[in-house]
């Protein structure tokens, strides 16, 4: 079997300790824009959220010639690639993907590049980054793991609750009427990824309702893989673990925190 590397984007987080046996490709995240994080610059989660309290922060893709460069030194190596993406409808970083591989399988004749769209994010794409590295372990091929995988983007879900949607209003990943729903009434709204974009998914009333929708959730089906996300407020994520079975957790990147904000929390399903 030819060796394979498997990369993934700076919007996707996998669990201890598969987070150690990919290849990231990182995005970009900034307050001002001559300071710009994301791969030479980081903020620890506390600077991160300390400024996010007042300021708003901007996200960036994966940066195309960082991507080259990275793939470029695999495929000199001789071996294959293999990228799980950030959901195309939340991100230009797959659009960006697909690009740089289509130049690179011009150059590179020989070599096998395949590009996923997870049409999820965080966890829930970690999930499919975790599956292709187990069944790499067991030597599946890359042309076999890859159609195994866009196989199991229909079987991966995300539910989350957010405290303030005014970031992921203001950040346009959801629309303003859908954040004036968390104004009335001290509604919380589950949020889940379908087809690839954040939309709603039930009206609770006050937090604690909506952590035991994402509770029954939970328990609904039987899971494969079931972990729980954590933002910036450890007590509304022990709540939350304490109410589901997680198998694992992740903490959330800080370019998905950015739209999020840090009173947010939630849980990534692969269906079984």
């Amino acid at each position: 079997m030819k060796e394979y590397v498997i990369f993934t984007d700076g919007d996707v987080d996998l669990p201890s300790p598969y987070d150690k046996e990919i290849s990231y490709l990182p995005q970009y995240y900034y307050f001002d824009e001559n300071l710009i994080y994301g791969d030479e610059q980081i903020l620890s989660r506390k600077e991160f959220f300390e400024q996010l309290s007042t300021r708003r922060a901007y996200t960036a893709g994966v940066n195309p010639d960082f991507a080259r460069k990275s793939f470029e030194a695999v495929l000199e190596a001789g071996k294959d690639i293999l990228c799980i993406a950030v959901s195309s409808a939340l991100s230009g970083s797959y659009s960006t993907i697909c690009m740089v591989a289509d130049e690179l399988r011009s150059a590179y004749p020989e070599s096998r590049i395949e590009v996923i769209d997870s049409l999820s994010a965080t966890l829930g794409s970690g999930f499919l980054c975790v599956d292709a590295i187990e069944m790499r372990e067991k030597g599946t091929p890359l042309a076999d793991t890859a159609a195994e995988i866009r196989r199991r983007v229909g079987l991966i879900d995300v539910f989350f609750v957010v405290d303030d949607f005014k970031y992921l209003v203001q950040g346009g990943r959801v629309s303003p009427s859908v954040g004036k729903i968390g104004d009335i009434l001290d509604i919380k709204v589950t949020l889940t990824i379908t087809d690839g974009r954040i939309v709603p998914y039930k009206k609770n009333r006050g937090i604690n309702a909506a952590l035991r929708n994402i509770q029954h959730i939970s328990q609904s089906r039987e899971t494969a893989r079931l972990g729980s996300i954590y933002v910036g407020n450890e007590m509304l994520f022990e709540k939350c673990r304490s109410l589901v079975q997680s198998s694992c957790e992740a903490s959330l990147n800080l370019i998905v925190a950015s739209h999020v904000g840090p009173n947010t929390t939630g849980i990534a399903i692969e269906w079984a």
